[in-house]
């Protein structure tokens, strides 16, 4: 608490004698505990709703950037492959998954004939 006289000479203001966490009057009641139980989960409801709408703008940025993407990967195949760059694409998977299936039925000395001559081919070079 401050003196009972200012710098000014004057009386203090009441509102200046009381310290914080002082009742205001002498006669005023603490808070109970059930008030401060109240407070304190006020403040913390408050804190969710909070936490609730910063994860909302978070979840709504993610799908905004995820979007983007997707726009971006879509115009890069365009860009590579032409019009039709997914038709072209699993045209190309076709096409290996035959070759695979050829290479399968030929005999294993074939391939390792072939095999043998590409590092005969290597050696030399």
């Amino acid at each position: 608490m401050q003196s009972s006289i200012n710098r000014h000479g004057l009386p203090p203001d009441p509102d200046e004698l009381i310290v914080e966490g002082d009742p205001p009057f002498a006669d005023a009641a603490e808070q109970t505990a059930r008030e401060k139980a109240d407070e304190s989960l006020n403040a913390l409801q408050h804190e969710v709703r909070l936490l609730n709408a910063r994860i909302g703008l978070l979840r709504e940025d993610a799908e905004a950037a995820l979007k983007a993407k997707a726009a971006s990967v879509d115009a890069s195949a365009h860009v590579q492959l032409g019009d039709y760059p997914w038709l072209k694409l699993a045209a190309a998977i076709g096409a290996t998954f035959i070759a695979a299936r050829l290479v399968r039925r030929l005999p294993l000395g074939v391939l390792l004939a072939g095999f043998a001559g590409h590092i005969q081919e290597v050696r030399r070079q």
